[in-house]
């Protein structure tokens, strides 16, 4: 195998292209849409918060979302202003930000979950020691009334 091989991967070069290429619509198709598109894409950005906050019941993002709600003000802004490339680039920005809240609710579900299964595991591991505790005292007991029956 030559290094040239191993420098070269046809599946992530392919990869590669395919978001490229994904990038570069997701650009155009923002690029070309309509002041009315941009409006209800606005609209939907700001649903979604709800839904965000929502499923935010730990408030690990608050700061992040209070962050979102300022960048769609603003974005109300450039509209009304008909600012529609700035638009364009403060939604891009929510989108980016709103993925990002998304991950941290779920790492912080996540980080939840795992605290719980630990004190779980914390709590099973006393329980057995106290179980291995209890189990020797009667061990020593039996062969105390062992020894004393002889």
């Amino acid at each position: 195998m030559t290094a040239g091989a191993l420098l070269f991967d046809p599946g992530r070069a392919m990869r590669w292209l395919i978001f490229c290429i994904s990038l570069l619509l997701l650009w155009n198709g923002r690029a070309n849409a309509r002041p009315e598109d941009l409006k209800r894409e606005i609209e939907a950005q700001q649903a979604a918060v709800s839904d965000l906050q929502r499923l935010d019941d730990r408030g690990a993002v608050t700061d992040e979302l209070t962050l979102l709600r300022d960048w769609l003000d603003n974005a109300w802004g450039q509209y009304s202003k008909e600012e529609y490339d700035r638009v364009r680039e403060i939604l891009d920005r929510c989108i980016a930000q709103a993925e990002l809240i998304r991950q941290k609710i779920t790492a912080a579900h996540q980080k939840a979950r795992a605290d719980e299964r630990e004190a779980a595991v914390r709590a099973s591991r006393d329980k057995l020691e106290r179980t291995k505790q209890a189990l020797q005292q009667s061990l020593i007991k039996k062969k105390a009334l062992e020894m004393n029956a002889k």
